[in-house]
């Protein structure tokens, strides 16, 4: 088993990511200071270790140059995992060149952890006897995402991408307002939330709030606060998004949405930095960062008279467009491994791969949802999946129909009954069909319309949907039958093989298997 040196104060967190260790095939040997670790590591008759995990506070000075000196000389003989709070993206920067592995910000983040542990300790893990016979290729590794520190919870190689971290880089030691452009779901807050991580005030809180999500006459009194009495049960005085921010960074996503009037309150913030409570006379000051996001075009919102110009001009400082994810197909096989191994962390799945086919599928498809949709994709998929990989047979049928082809479903209203398809060429192949069982009163059962070849099968299930009685049908039985018959007619039509009989209907396989043992066909 690999040794880990762990040089912790905090013994909840030490025991945790000892745990955590052992869980990766490495045992972590606890170190009272950073000095009796690295006489651990120059011991020349003790045991080897591969990797530091420390408190960069342990350093005992906040130089980022004497930080820097020790990380070069320890890089040399072990990997090194720091733990830190409070540098910013700079310091950070200097530390990978210096040969820092990875950099955790504190508090920790489960997620977070999980990753760099994977990264740090999957270096050292040996690799496992070749078996005999002829060798085989191996399969390419996925390069690593590119996000470094605070920005490596944004997975990502595309070359727009890349430009939006440079540009992280430069503004998140400042206090500059940042704008972040993009569709639903591509992660705006996310690079809001680097930004923060990666600036002098991670210390303090990141606020964020939905304008779009808060009716316009609850938006104010959320943002501001109101005083006690300002309106009908308003029994209690209340802090605004904007005080509980105070030191901190203020996330406004989906600007666009806010009404006029608070855009002129807003305005005022930016300026004075001061605002008052709905319904009091206190003038409040308040130490803060904006960062805003949006899925509009502001500059048109602005043409058209729905956003104030003067306060475009103030927000869109500096400007940030996170590209869709259609147009950077290359990161998607990126994302669906960081999805899995997230979801197989939280959730304990057995599901350790997708195939390549499937992330062929994947790559080429359009994703009008970005990486929102991605992410609740391989959700469900690794919930629903019977097997260890994930293939095209777990993937949606709207992927398969977008990506491959074939007729798709309507946008809108289904439309009213037209000309029925013309099975006139089919029924001459076929011959006239056999009689029908007396007991069924003219229908064909079920148990015979197994016994059927395919085609008969088919002509067979369009038979009962036109047959009406005096009496009328009861709708909600009718469509159970039809589709007990579709079933057993698919099942047919794949003699008995199930994964089959799912294409045939257009079903994920589990979505027919749950089917099959409603009726009792598993």
């Amino acid at each position: 088993m690999n040794q880990v040196l762990l040089v912790l104060r905090n013994d909840k967190m030490a025991q945790a990511i000892a745990g955590a260790c052992h869980d990766r095939g490495a045992q972590a040997v606890r170190q009272d200071s950073l000095q009796a670790a690295l006489e651990a590591l120059s011991a020349q008759d003790g045991p080897p270790f591969g990797a530091l995990i420390l408190d960069l506070a342990e350093f005992g000075t906040k130089s980022d140059k004497k930080i820097n000196q020790a990380l070069s000389e320890i890089s040399a003989r072990a990997k090194v995992l720091g733990l830190g709070s409070g540098y910013d993206l700079r310091s950070v920067t200097s530390f990978y060149r210096s040969g820092l592995s990875d950099y955790l910000s504190l508090p920790l983040d489960p997620i977070e952890l999980t990753r760099s542990l994977n990264k740090v300790l999957g270096s050292l893990a040996q690799a496992p006897e070749a078996p005999a016979g002829p060798a085989r290729p191996p399969r390419p590794a996925s390069p690593p995402p590119a996000g470094l520190g605070p920005l490596s919870s944004i997975v990502g190689q595309d070359p727009g991408l890349l430009e939006v971290f440079r540009i992280v880089e430069k503004v998140a030691a400042t206090d500059s307002t940042v704008m972040v452009h993009g569709e639903s779901g591509t992660g705006k807050e996310l690079v809001a939330r680097a930004i923060h991580q990666a600036s002098p005030r991670s210390g303090r809180p990141m606020i964020p709030v939905n304008c779009g999500a808060i009716p316009e006459e609850l938006l104010e009194t959320e943002l501001f606060g109101h005083e006690k009495g300002a309106f009908t049960n308003a029994i209690r005085d209340r802090v605004g998004r904007f005080e509980m921010a105070d030191g901190g960074t203020i996330f406004l996503d989906e600007i666009g949405d806010m009404s006029p009037k608070l855009q002129v309150k807003l305005l005022r913030v930016i300026q004075e930095h001061e605002f008052e409570r709905v319904g009091g006379d206190r003038t409040i000051s308040v130490d803060i960062r904006i960062i805003t996001a949006t899925h509009v075009d502001l500059s048109q919102a602005v043409g058209d008279g729905r956003f104030r110009e003067d306060l475009y001009y103030r927000l869109n400082v500096i400007p940030l467009t996170i590209p869709p994810l259609r147009d950077r197909p290359g990161d998607v096989p990126l994302l669906i491994d960081f999805f899995l191994g997230r979801l197989r962390e939280a959730r304990g799945s057995r599901v350790t791969g997708v195939s390549d086919e499937a992330r062929a599928l994947m790559s080429a498809y359009r994703w009008p949802g970005n990486v929102r949709e991605l992410e609740n994709l391989m959700e469900r998929m690794v919930i629903l999946a019977d097997g260890p990989i994930l293939t095209r047979h777990d993937l949606p049928q709207r992927l398969l129909l977008e990506v491959e082809g074939g007729p798709r479903p309507p946008a809108g209203p289904v439309p009213g009954p037209g000309p029925g398809p013309d099975f006139s060429r089919l029924a001459e192949r076929l011959g006239p069909p056999p009689p029908p069982s007396p007991q069924a009163g003219g229908r064909l059962p079920p148990a015979e319309l197994v016994s059927l070849d395919v085609d008969r099968d088919l002509l067979g299930l369009i038979g009962p949907l036109m047959e009406f009685p005096e009496s009328g049908v009861d709708l909600l039985a009718a469509m159970g039958q039809f589709e007990d018959r579709l079933i057993r007619g698919a099942l047919a039509a794949s003699k008995g093989v199930k994964n089959q009989a799912a294409r045939y209907l257009g079903l994920n396989r589990s979505t027919f298997f749950e089917k099959l043992k409603k009726r009792g066909l598993e």
